[in-house]
């Protein structure tokens, strides 16, 4: 059976699960596991700050000074453009130029020859004295060497010292890259400035080479400014005069061709005479059409009305017309007179005939009215008619010399366009030059600001100490602690109660403290020192197992064992042995471990009848047992036979343990380690308890755990698990938790 079926097989022996880990537990641990690593993380911290501290005291301090510059869009790069466009065009492109310009060789040149920097040791590496360790270094660098074989140094004589200007050159170039390495420019994002910075082993001369460099760089702007200026000032006033050359000849070409072809313009001079014309006709003809339609559309209407038999009456005009609402008023007079005239005098009176006969009268005269309005209106709509054929056929006329023209006008309207095209950038170019002109030499500007001057600086940029100190000791502390847990992962022993707990799945019963003195007599050290911390800690395995055996209803005989020799097993039953002795309860101790039997010596007897002797039948249990070897406690030795053929059976023991069950209170048994031998196997399924001892920072996880298994596959009763052998002060150092730390920690409760 492998572990991992083992472990499935009893659920309780498994490992806790990662959902049932307790974080204030891991915190506790890691801790523990810290504070015990302290003296390796100061060393860790030691080896690594005292190197680096050593190293910036021979760091020669170096200051960075720095300054600020704006830049504006040089005014020379667009002759059409005005002032106030430049600064809107600069890019970041022009920044990062301007940034190649503050860095570049040929400032750097001017700076050096200006102040004489190749007179200064710092940037002339001749006039620096020899180091002899850096020497001894690049001597003992082979890739110094390498490089000098792959490219060695020659001239046309075979060697460079013996050419001076190509020697000098060398070194000038060296002098410039110095300088170069130790100047930086930056642009600010999202703005006009430059960032520029210098750093030298001299405060006062890193700020002067910085202002030095940033008023050679606005000179070379000023330069270079005038010499824009000169250049755009010449070019624009030779293509003046050309320019105002070819707009006389074009002015001359159009007016000539409009001449020549009768194309003279209105008062406007939008239009031509010809197009001015058709206009005007074209208005005429479509009012004249509207002023047709209308009369014919009356005409048609009176023409309606005679054809329904309807009568003009009612038609507009005739509604409209003053002498017919005159007649129709006299009409419906005389048509009242006559109403009241029949009703007096009769149809067939004179009066009656005379009304009829002015009424015929005046229905005659608008008949006659109504005619001559419908005449009228037919002869308007002829005149219209003929008004409008008359410009249709001036109209007609007029385009056909429209047409003629076409041609013409399309080719003057090309030459106009030539025409203004060349005296526009004629004008550009006049209002260019004026603006230059005004200006002058004296006008120009840099184009760019020193917005902050270098300032002395305080503190040195280099070495950062303390940002170095801090990381190293970051890194240091970081290193030390990982390593503190994983050498902690890497130890397979168990120094608490938790780690025992949490490997076997078995309660710790008791924690044994370690004991210096000699083991010979431990029976009468436990009886002199009842209040020593080693007698607490048996007193409250005692203590744990009555507990047990309340809950379980009786458990006489107890057995203690462990996964390997040398753990305190009988150590431990001894002391467990006595301290029940003590409580009035008749005890016996039974020494099993029949391949390595050491209880007789820590009691001080003779091991010549035992155990062995009994299951073997020499002798009985009365002739083999020790009586009284302190108060209420008896003792059997392992004994020992000539050959032990097989190793002691539970079949041969189980009547004997039966029969001392009605003698004793409390059977103590010392097992075998279960590692080593069958026995403990064997005897632990007799015992009621089974105890497992673990040896504090000594025992393998990896035992323990197999030990605990193999006895569970017995179906053992464990009673639980016993941590021997503590050294008080270190377990106590460790900050575990458990009872055992108290041990140490409150001395002053336990007497000697």
């Amino acid at each position: 059976m492998t572990d991992s079926q083992g472990e499935r097989d009893h659920p309780a022996f498994s490992l806790p699960t990662e959902a049932s880990i307790d974080i204030r537990q891991v915190l506790r641990w890691a801790w523990r596991v810290a504070w015990n690593g302290k003296y390796m993380l100061l060393s860790c911290w030691l080896l690594a700050i005292v190197p680096t501290v050593l190293f910036y005291q021979q760091q020669t301090p170096l200051y960075t000074a720095t300054s600020t510059i704006m830049v504006e869009a040089s005014e020379a790069s667009d002759a059409f453009a005005t002032r106030n466009d430049f600064r809107l065009r600069l890019s970041d492109s022009d920044l990062q130029t301007e940034v190649g310009v503050l860095t570049s060789r040929v400032l750097a040149e001017r700076v050096i020859d200006k102040l004489h920097l190749d007179l200064d040791p710092e940037f002339n590496p001749t006039l620096r004295e020899p180091n002899r360790l850096a020497g001894l270094f690049a001597n003992l660098n082979p890739l110094s060497l390498l490089s000098s074989i792959a490219k060695p140094e020659s001239s046309a004589d075979g060697k460079v010292g013996d050419n001076k200007e190509v020697a000098r050159a060398l070194l000038r170039a060296a002098i410039v890259d110095s300088f170069m390495s130790r100047l930086q420019a930056t642009s600010q994002r999202r703005t006009y400035l430059i960032d520029v910075s210098f750093t030298s082993n001299d405060r006062e001369k890193a700020t002067l080479i910085l202002n030095t460099l940033s008023q050679q760089y606005l000179l070379d702007r000023l330069e270079a400014s005038f010499d824009d200026a000169r250049r755009v000032t010449g070019w624009l006033e030779e293509r003046l005069s050309a320019l105002r050359q070819d707009v006389q000849t074009s002015e001359t070409a159009v007016e000539e061709f409009r001449n020549r072809n009768g194309l003279r313009r209105s008062g406007d001079g939008r239009k031509t005479l010809t197009d001015q014309q058709l206009s005007e006709l074209n208005s005429r003809l479509i009012i004249a059409r509207t002023d047709l339609a209308q009369k014919q559309a009356r005409l048609g209407q009176i023409r309606s009305l005679l054809q329904s038999g309807s009568g003009l009456d009612s038609a507009s005009e005739v509604l409209q017309s003053p002498l017919i609402q005159r007649l129709r008023e006299q009409e419906s007079i005389l048509q009242r007179e006559m109403s009241e005239a029949l009703k007096t005098f009769g149809e067939r009176h004179p009066k009656m005939v005379g009304y009829r006969a002015d009424l015929e009268e005046l229905q005659s005269k608008l008949r006659a009215e109504m005619q001559r309005i419908s005449q009228g209106i037919t002869n308007e709509m002829e005149v219209a008619r003929t008004g409008v054929v008359t410009l249709e056929r001036e109209l007609s006329q007029l385009r056909t010399v429209a047409d003629t023209a076409g041609a013409a006008e399309i080719q003057l309207r090309e030459l106009e366009r030539q025409s203004d095209a060349t005296r526009s950038l004629y004008e550009a170019f006049l209002q260019r030059f004026k603006r230059e002109a005004e200006t002058g030499s004296g006008g120009q500007r840099a184009n760019a600001r020193i917005l902050s001057e270098a300032q002395i600086p305080a503190t040195s940029s280099y070495p950062r100490t303390l940002r170095g100190i801090s990381l190293v000791s970051l890194l240091s502390l970081l290193f030390g602690l990982v390593l503190i847990f994983v050498i902690d992962r890497m130890d397979n022993a168990i120094r608490s109660s938790d780690e025992a707990e949490d490997l076997t799945g078995l309660p710790t019963l008791a924690v044994i403290p370690l004991f210096r003195g000699n083991t010979d007599n431990m029976i009468q050290v436990l009886a002199d020192k009842p209040r020593s911390a080693l007698a607490d800690s048996f007193r409250s395995l005692r203590v744990s197992l009555d507990a047990a055996d309340v809950r379980s209803g009786g458990g006489r005989i107890i057995a203690m064992t462990s996964s390997v020799p040398r753990e305190g097993k009988t150590f431990a039953s001894v002391c467990l042995a006595a301290m029940y002795a003590r409580g009035e309860q008749k005890v016996l101790l039974i020494d099993s471990d029949v391949h390595r039997p050491r209880t007789h010596i820590m009691l001080g007897q003779k091991n010549d009848k035992g155990l062995l002797n009994i299951l073997d039948g020499e002798v009985a249990f009365e002739e083999a047992v020790v009586r009284s070897i302190a108060p209420n406690l008896d003792f059997l030795p392992a004994g020992h036979l000539q050959t032990i053929a097989e190793e002691v059976h539970k079949d041969a023991a189980a009547p004997l343990l039966a029969k001392l069950r009605q003698q004793y209170d409390r059977i103590i048994i010392d097992l075998p380690p279960v590692l080593a031998v069958s026995d403990a196997r064997a005897l632990s399924t007799l015992s009621d308890h089974v105890i497992y001892l673990v040896r504090w920072n000594s025992t393998a996880r990896d035992a323990v755990r197999v030990g605990v298994r193999l006895l569970r596959d017995m179906n053992v009763n464990f009673g639980g698990v016993i941590i021997s052998q503590i050294n008080q002060t270190r377990h106590g150092q460790y900050s575990y938790g458990d009872y055992g730390t108290y041990y140490g920690r409150y001395s002053e409760y336990y007497t000697k």
